[in-house]
């Protein structure tokens, strides 16, 4: 709860009192009993102190509160000062109560420890209630108490909203005026003025007029009867005969497109080169991938069908491998950038399939395993790479074939960056690969790919996300961008360790905020993900998911998913009647697309917003799991 200057009687420069900070004061005048004028940072303020009025003129208060439009103060015991600044006064037990909270979690504090956590309750902002909440987000994670992990923790859960921060810093580098326009301009930049107006037409013409290149041109897989016959190393001898034609093909094409004509001739050549080596090649790994999976989906048939039991494990162990293949395809595999939408649906509800024959055989269910086995390659089979007009569009414009400076200044690079990953290009639906790209162009994964990058054998440009810009910004600059930048650093490097996935619990807990643009205002989506740990990996069929928005328009949305061995309970809050009617007309069409990646859906409910209830800080990760830390059940508390 924040205090506005409402109650300040004199206003040279305003501030605001949050419920909970404690404050040096100076009783200016007496009213009664329990009320008074006193200073606060050299202002004067109408309190009401609970109790009587301190017989001192120098006192320590701690905001209570608001009562019939009077601020609500109490008097700090002088056996609760320290001898740190106001804002860190608190009683001496609560120290004794964050050590206790740690020592459950098995972390014992040594002396260097116990003074860290005493600056952080001294100088961190806040109620002592939320430093209590980040020591216990600290502890469930198994976390070393450092300053840096307290004070990142703390920003993430208790700090200003990541999509704030950003919006702030974004302000002061002159972007947000700008952010509305942005993809609109980055492509004209890059294209030419005349994508605008004839982008679907000219991508629709490059389709048909490259009807041999998409799909002949992948001759390699056209034809499943053939296809599946022929042996890896077949591959690549008839490839290159294939990417030779593609090439020419796609080259004269490129050259006579009109939005091909603003770039100079060495651009086009990059282009034309690039697009076609980056199909040919994921045409190429698809093919790949197809051969590998239905090669193993058809020995664990043969095994299953010949109706041992011996040959149960060998059968599982297969249907395991394919279910990593595919989910690692879907995350990582480059041809993923380019496919359709179809394509990688197609791919997941494979996946929920082998997932499914997977419990059928730990069941003993032999017979109906063998049925969704001979599915799922069924599927496969007829699976085709069929790049996506838009994400062929999306791939060029990210990349910086207009003569982009890589090495520019970073609040010159922080544009771009931001329009690409806040407004997905016109036509380009939401999937599971555009997510999880979305976050790693945000720097969720900055470290790990810093960390691939160094590992790599060839010379490795440094990835390019908002955390790497970020970072930049609070070394190079200075000021409030330096500031903001720290703030925004910090927010994000709380999430990754309140995301850190720990093998050796039961339970998984996860907490992001992902910015989105609402209307052309910069809004943070808080998302708090609770799920079973599967052998290292979240297990999708046996988890809670919380999306939590505040907007302008309908005030505060939550909507909460609840999976229990693939039976989903979707329930949807919000105060607002006339969001609730608009998304009930939608909800046939979301239960279809759930279905389509292999829930069932059991229901979608709407609700009330439960303020109290939703504004709890950390559902996920400052509450004790108990269930979690057991290892028996599921913590569904979100």
């Amino acid at each position: 709860m924040q205090v506005r200057n409402d109650f300040i009687m004199s206003e040279p420069a305003p501030f605001s009192l949050k419920e909970g900070e404690t404050f040096f004061a100076t009783v200016k005048e007496k009213l009664s009993n329990d009320e008074a004028i006193i200073t606060v940072k050299g202002q004067d303020v109408h309190v009401r102190f609970q109790g009587e009025i301190p017989k001192e003129d120098k006192v320590v208060v701690r905001i209570v509160g608001i009562k019939d439009h009077v601020l609500q103060v109490q008097a700090v015991p002088k056996a609760a000062e320290t001898n740190g600044p106001a804002a860190g006064l608190f009683p001496a037990g609560e120290l004794e109560k964050a050590e206790q909270i740690l020592l459950a979690q098995g972390i014992r504090l040594s002396k260097e420890e116990k003074a860290i956590l005493r600056r952080f309750f001294e100088k961190a902002k806040g109620t002592l209630n939320e430093k209590l909440e980040t020591v216990q987000a600290l502890a469930n994670k198994k976390l070393e108490v450092a300053e840096s992990h307290l004070q990142a923790i703390h920003e993430a859960l208790h700090g200003d909203s990541f999509g704030e921060t950003l919006a702030q810093l974004a302000d002061h580098l002159a972007l947000l005026p700008s952010l509305r326009s942005s993809v609109e301009n980055s492509l004209q930049a890059l294209m030419g003025n005349g994508l605008q107006t004839s982008a679907e037409d000219n991508l629709q013409d490059w389709k048909e007029n490259n009807h041999d290149f998409v799909s002949n041109g992948a001759k390699v897989f056209h034809s499943p009867a053939e296809t599946d016959l022929m042996e890896e190393q077949e591959i690549p001898q008839k490839n290159q005969s294939a990417e030779t034609a593609e090439s020419q093909q796609t080259e004269s094409t490129y050259w006579n497109e009109e939005w091909m004509q603003a770039f100079p001739a060495p651009a086009k050549n990059i282009i034309v080169k690039t697009i076609t080596e980056k199909l040919s090649q994921a045409a190429l790994d698809f093919k790949k991938l197809q051969i590998e999976m239905n090669k193993k989906l058809e020995n664990a048939a043969f095994l299953l069908d010949n109706g041992q039991t011996s040959a149960r494990q060998q059968a599982k162990q297969l249907v395991e491998a394919v279910i990593r293949t595919l989910d690692r395809a879907i995350l990582q595999g480059e041809f993923m950038l380019f496919t359709d939408m179809k394509t990688e649906k197609q791919m997941l509800q494979a996946s929920a399939k082998l997932a499914e024959a997977k419990q059928l055989l730990t069941e003993g269910k032999q017979s109906d395993a063998l049925k969704a086995v001979k599915e799922v390659k069924h599927l496969l089979e007829g699976l085709r790479f069929q790049p996506a007009d838009v994400k062929v569009k999306h791939f060029v414009s990210a990349h910086p074939f207009s003569g982009e400076d890589p090495e520019a200044a970073p609040k010159q690079q922080l544009l771009p960056q931001l329009a690409r990953i806040l407004k997905f290009p016109l036509g380009e639906e939401v999937s599971a690969r555009n997510t999880f790209e979305q976050f790693r162009q945000l720097g969720f994964h900055h470290e790990k790919d810093v960390f691939h990058a160094l590992l790599s054998k060839q010379v490795a440009r440094e990835p390019q996300n908002i955390k790497a810009l970020l970072l930049k910004l609070s070394q190079g600059e200075f000021g409030v961008i330096a500031a903001q930048a720290e703030h925004a650093v910090a927010n994000m490097t709380g999430q990754q360790l309140l995301s850190k996935f720990d093998a050796g619990n039961h339970m998984q807990t996860m907490f992001y905020q992902v910015p989105v643009l609402l209307h052309d205002q910069m809004e943070t989506v808080r998302i708090y993900l609770n799920a079973r740990n599967d052998g290292g990996k979240l297990d999708w069929q046996n988890c809670s998911l919380y999306f939590l928005l505040d907007t302008e328009k309908y005030g505060k949305i939550g909507i909460l998913l609840q999976a229990l061995e693939r039976d989903l309970t979707v329930t949807i809050k919000t105060d607002s009647e006339k969001l609730t009617e608009a998304l009930k007309a939608l909800t046939e069409t979301a239960k279809e697309n759930l279905e389509e990646i292999g829930y069932n859906v059991k229901g979608i409910t709407f609700a009330k917003l439960n303020h109290k209830y939703e504004e709890e800080k950390t559902a996920a990760e400052t509450r004790k799991a108990d269930e979690r830390n057991s290892g028996k059940g599921y913590d569904w508390k979100v």
